[in-house]
C-alpha cells in the first residue's frame, strides 16, 4: 500500500482525538433544552436517559453542572407533561448564557402592575401559569387567583391596545414561544430582538363574597384597574366625583400635595404634577375639547381637592376611593367575547 501523506495522517489524529471541551457542553446544552419538551415514550431509553444523567452528576465541571439541571428538568417535565411548541428564543438564550445548574428557576421575567411597578419571577421549562401564579402571589402580597380574581394577561404581538387571558393549564414558555411566532410571522420571518411578550397583572373576576379578606395590595392594584374604566368613559360619574376620585389617584400615585413654591421652577413643576394627575386620572370625555380656560378652571380644582387630602396616607386613599366606587351596582362586572353555538 502506499505510504499515506502527511496531511492524511494528521487528520486521521485529529479524528481519533477527543473534541474539544465545547463541544461537549454544545452537547449538554441541546440535551438542556430538548428535556424540557418530551419525554423519551419508551420505558427502557427513559430508563438509561436517567442513568446517563445520574452518571454525569458532577458540580465540579461544566457538562456535570448541566447533567445535573438535565435531571431537574426531566423529573418536571414528567411531573408536568410534556409542552406544545419549541422554544423560544428567550429560553434557548437563557440556557446557552448562563448554566442553568445555578439557578433552581432558570428563567426570569417582569410582571407588570397596573400601578406603574414590577415584579420579577423565576421560572423553568414546564411552569405552568398556575404554578407561576402561585409564586408571584406570595411575592406580592395577594391571595390565590380563586379568591382574589387577579390573574395574569399578555399583550399582542400586533394589535397595541390588545390584551390576552393566558389559561392557567397553559405552560409559560409554550406561550412565549407562541408570541413569539406570531410576531415573527408578523414581520416576514424576521426576528425583532427589542420586542418581547409583556405579561400584565390584573383582576379579571371580581367577587363580592371574598372582598372582605382581600390584601392591601389588591386593593391598590383594584383602584388603579377602576381608575383606567374611569378614565376611558367605562364607569358612570359626574364631573363633580370624577374630580374628587382624581385627587384620590393623585394622593396615591404621587403622594402630598405641598403648595409652597419653592425658589426657581418650584411652582411649574408643581403645575406639572397637577396637569400629570389631570391627564393621568380625569375622564379624556370630560377633557376632550375644552377650551383652555377650563383646562385651567380643572386644574385649580383639581389642585384644591388634592391639598385637601394633606395627612391622608396611602391605605386610607384607598378605602375611600373603593367604598365610593363600590357603590355602583356594576362594579366588578366584565364584559367577555361570546359565540353562539349553533345546535
Amino acid at each position: 500500500t502506499a505510504p499515506s501523506s502527511p496531511a492524511t495522517s494528521s487528520l486521521l489524529d485529529h479524528c481519533k482525538a477527543n473534541p474539544p471541551t465545547y463541544v461537549f457542553v454544545q452537547g449538554w446544552q441541546l440535551l438542556a433544552l430538548a428535556v424540557s419538551l418530551f419525554v423519551p415514550k419508551n420505558t427502557k431509553l427513559l430508563w438509561f436517559l436517567k442513568l446517563h444523567l445520574k452518571r454525569n452528576i458532577d458540580n465540579k465541571t461544566e457538562c456535570g453542572k448541566y447533567a445535573a439541571y438535565c435531571e431537574r428538568a426531566l423529573e418536571r417535565t414528567i411531573l408536568n407533561g410534556t409542552r406544545e411548541v419549541k422554544p423560544s428564543r428567550m429560553e434557548v438564550l437563557s440556557i446557552l448564557l448562563k448554566n442553568p445548574y445555578h439557578h433552581s428557576l432558570p428563567h426570569s421575567i417582569p410582571v407588570h402592575m397596573l400601578n406603574g411597578t414590577y415584579q420579577v419571577v423565576g421560572f423553568d421549562g414546564s411552569t405552568t401559569i398556575e404554578e407561576f401564579l402561585c409564586t408571584l402571589n406570595q411575592e406580592t402580597g395577594c391571595r390565590d387567583s380563586q379568591h382574589s380574581g387577579f390573574t395574569l394577561f399578555s399583550d399582542d404581538p400586533i394589535e397595541k391596545d390588545l390584551e390576552h387571558y393566558i389559561e392557567s393549564q397553559a405552560k409559560l414558555c409554550d406561550v412565549i414561544s407562541k408570541w413569539e411566532t406570531a410576531l415573527r410571522e408578523k414581520g416576514s420571518g424576521k426576528f425583532e430582538n427589542t420586542r418581547v411578550i409583556r405579561l400584565i397583572f390584573k383582576n379579571r373576576l371580581y367577587f363580592k363574597s371574598f372582598v372582605k379578606k382581600e390584601s392591601d395590595r389588591e386593593r391598590l392594584l383594584l383602584c388603579y384597574q377602576v381608575n383606567q374604566q374611569v378614565v376611558q368613559g367605562r364607569f358612570p360619574l359626574t364631573k363633580e366625583l370624577a374630580l374628587e376620585l382624581a385627587a384620590l389617584m393623585a394622593q396615591i400615585d404621587f403622594g402630598e400635595f405641598y403648595c409652597d413654591k419653592n425658589r426657581g421652577s418650584g411652582g411649574t413643576t408643581k403645575e406639572l404634577q397637577v396637569l400629570q394627575a389631570l391627564d393621568k386620572f380625569y375622564p379624556f370625555r370630560y377633557r376632550d375639547g375644552a377650551s383652555q380656560e377650563a383646562i385651567k378652571h380643572l386644574q385649580t380644582g383639581l389642585q384644591e381637592k388634592w391639598m385637601s387630602l394633606k395627612g391622608r396616607n396611602l391605605v386610607d386613599c384607598v378605602r375611600i376611593y373603593l367604598t365610593c366606587t363600590r357603590k355602583w351596582p356594576y362594579f366588578g362586572c366584565t364584559l367577555f367575547q361570546a359565540k353562539v353555538s349553533v345546535k
